[in-house]
């Protein structure tokens, strides 16, 4: 074969692009014809075999790679099968729980992780008879073994830890309460006393009755002994109804029911000045406090309206607010509590 020699300039100089002899041997003709077919920088761009050959192996290797790092993201996010993860969600504070058929103290103690002493002290009215439950009644169930307590006003952290004997850590610390301060602390609020066991009891002795007046010589005695009426003799009732809830450990007041009497007239048990008109959405809702003239306090929640105002005084029996189920309540009732010396007591102790 005749070999011409084609020379090209290119940039002024001449370059022999004639392919030797032996790479015309040994290339096939379309490989040979490329290199006229198309410029020379397309040649050095176009991959062999192999290098695409092993980009499709680069091709298909990294979406796998990017698969076991997304997998092993995801199991190392994903819940281990272990008791922590299979834990259920925290409980709040507290919460109501209504009685089912088949219940027990036991069982309810049980199912919440609670001690059947807290699920009874939190219940005063099942606490005469646990084992008699009233199916679609309520209960305080706390979130832990503690006491369920009503701040009232004055209340401080210290008094109540001191008058529970615990610690105001312990208050702080659980969580659910809310609460990062003792200032933090406010009336009406409902807290959570964990460790707490209630204090015995205080007697209240009663006042001895006076002794009647001399008969005159020649009138005969009354068959029955006078009875001053109850304006004379210390608190009425704010609102006549059964009792719903009774006074008892972590309930310290009394429910009176308004079933099917939403929006009754309350009165004030004693006469005294309002000392507090207040709402809170969590608690008591909108209620009143009067501060009476022998040094006691009574407290009316739950109101749906209030018709005094803090600083005024109020006589005995006057209307105050009309009976309603605002703030934490499962129904229309009216929250009446007694409070003497600081101390709450029950009102059914001193109500005629």
């Amino acid at each position: 074969m005749a070999l011409v020699a084609i020379l090209t300039a290119v940039g002024g100089k001449f370059t022999d692009i004639t392919p030797s002899v032996a790479s015309l041997q040994t290339r096939p003709v379309a490989e040979t014809s490329a290199g006229y077919l198309r410029p020379p920088v397309l040649l050095s761009t176009v991959p062999s075999v192999l290098a695409r050959h092993q980009a499709e192996v680069q091709a298909i290797a990294t979406p796998s790679q990017a698969a076991a790092q997304a997998a092993a993201t995801a199991a190392a996010a994903a819940p281990q099968d272990t008791p922590e993860a299979t834990q259920q969600a925290p409980l709040p504070a507290y919460f109501t729980y209504t009685i089912q058929l088949g219940d027990t103290i036991s069982s309810i103690a049980a199912r919440f992780g609670i001690s059947e002493d807290y699920l009874i002290w939190n219940n005063g009215h099942v606490a005469t008879d646990p084992d008699t439950l009233i199916i679609g009644a309520t209960l305080v169930v706390p979130g832990t073994d503690g006491l369920v307590y009503n701040v009232t006003l004055g209340d401080t952290l210290n008094d109540i830890a001191g008058y529970y004997g615990i610690g105001v850590d312990s208050i702080i610390g659980y969580g659910p309460n809310g609460v990062s301060t003792p200032d933090t602390v406010v009336e009406g609020m409902v807290l959570v006393l964990p460790g707490a066991v209630p204090p015995a009891p205080v007697l209240v002795e009663p006042e001895p009755a006076p002794d009647p007046d001399p008969v005159p010589v020649g009138v005969s005695p009354d068959p029955e002994p006078y009875v001053p009426p109850a304006a004379a003799i210390g608190y009425v009732w704010p609102f006549y109804a059964s009792i719903s809830t009774y006074y008892g450990w972590g309930h310290l007041a009394i429910d009176i029911d308004g079933f099917g009497s939403y929006g009754a007239s309350i009165v004030a048990a004693a006469s005294g000045t309002v000392v507090l008109v207040a709402w809170d959405s969590y608690g008591y809702g909108y209620h009143v406090i009067i501060a009476h003239d022998d040094g006691s306090q009574t407290l009316y929640a739950h109101l749906s309206d209030i018709w005094v105002s803090q600083g005024e005084y109020v006589g005995q029996g006057q209307t105050i607010g009309a009976l309603g189920s605002t703030g934490y309540s499962t129904g229309p009732h009216l929250h009446f509590g007694l409070y003497i010396g600081g101390v709450a007591v029950d009102p059914l102790d001193y109500l005629p």
